[in-house]
This record gives C-alpha cells, structure tokens and sequence, in this order.
C-alpha cells in the first residue's frame, strides 16, 4: 500500500545516481508502478459500484495516497478509465492465454484458444466483464471514454483479423470471409455474450463453437 503525502510526487526530489545526475530509469519506473497501482484501485471501485463509486477522491483513498498526487498521474477520469483498460488487455491479459500467443499453431487452433480463454476468464474472473461493461455503456454517451473503447477495439480488431487472414490462405476458413468484417463481428458477438452470459460463464461456448463452424464455412 502507498502512503499518503502531503507532497506530491512533482515536487519530491529525484533519487541520483553516484555522479550526482537523477536516476531517470528508477523515477520512470516508480511512476509507472504507481500508474500501475491506481489503475487496479480504480478497477476495484468500477467492479464493485459502477460509474457511481468511480471518485477521483474514493479512488485516491483506496490507493492510500492524497487527491492532489492522484490528479499528478491523472488529471481526470477519461485517463483513468483508459489506464484501467490497459490493465484489462495488458495485466490482465483478457482473451489470452499460451495457445492464444503461440504463432505456429494453425489458425483455428489460436481462434479457439481466444475463445476458450474468454470463457474461462468469463467463470474466474466475472469482475473484469462488469468493468468492461459499465465502461461500454458510458461510452455510449461520452466521447472521450467512447474513443478509449475505439482504440481497444481497433487493436482487437488488428488481433482477430491477422488469425482470420491466416485461416482463409490456409483454407482452414471459409474462402468467402472477409476477415475484418468477420473480425468486427466476433467482438459485437463477444461483447453480447458477456452481458447476456453474466454469472453464467457456461452460457458463452456454444454460440462461440457454433461461430467457429460459420467462420470455417460448414454448415453446422
């Protein structure tokens, strides 16, 4: 837990190095732990109260550290909430797992790993698809949250098209998909299922096996 101060991280000297010159490396990595530390702090609140109980002071407070310090890192919740979505896909690593990140396996076999992997973070973590999608419903009516998802799912979008293109040359998927089509598709069908699936985590596999079988361009 950090500590609160009176004096924020702005005005704190910078530790030095045996020449007396700042230790740039330390201080960048201190800020970013820091950065860190709030992001899963404002993760808790979205999980537990929604939108209602996303404070900046409540959030500063979980962190054990004063208001001030916490508008240093963010200086409002549009960069704390896109901090949170990093922590989802990058510390959390939402839809990945080894399979998922292992290029020699074929194409179908890394699609049905992603798929696989949602599902089981879906039953083990339920919490991060609640924050997902408290945030998605803001977003709806905010721009700048709405751009934060825009962003995300333009990497997702990257992410499933790459796997879908390897699939057709492959012909391990239907020759007639167009992969960022079918690409956009999986995530509106993804995000669906997190909402309706909710506590229900066994719910999700099979509409997302019988999505494998339309993409590989059998029947049923």
């Amino acid at each position: 837990m950090l500590m609160a101060s009176n004096v924020t991280d702005r005005t704190k000297p910078k530790p030095a190095t045996a020449s007396g010159k700042p230790n740039r490396i330390s201080v960048s990595s201190k800020s970013a732990e820091r950065r860190r530390h709030l992001a899963r702090a404002a993760y808790q609140a979205l999980a537990e109260k929604g939108f209602e109980g996303l404070r900046m002071r409540e959030i500063a407070r979980r962190a054990g550290i004063n208001h001030a310090t916490l508008h240093y890192y963010f200086a409002g919740k549009e960069q704390l909430i896109d901090s949170v979505v990093d922590h989802i896909v990058q510390d959390l690593s939402i839809g990945r797992n080894p399979r998922v990140e292992d290029a020699a396996l074929e194409p179908r076999q890394r699609l049905k790993a992603h798929f696989n992997a949602l599902v089981q973070q879906m039953r083990d973590s339920p919490e991060m698809f609640t924050v997902l999608a408290e945030i998605h419903a803001r977003s709806m009516r905010d721009r700048p949250i709405r751009s934060i998802f825009v962003k995300n799912d333009r990497n997702w979008t990257k992410f499933l098209t790459g796997i879908l293109q390897a699939g057709v040359q492959k012909k391990e998927f239907d020759a007639n998909l167009v992969p960022e089509v079918a690409a956009e598709a999986i995530i509106s069908l993804v995000r669906g299922l997190t909402v309706t699936c909710a506590g229900r985590a066994e719910l999700m596999q099979r509409p997302l096996d019988q999505l494998l079988t339309w993409i590989e361009g059998r029947a049923s």
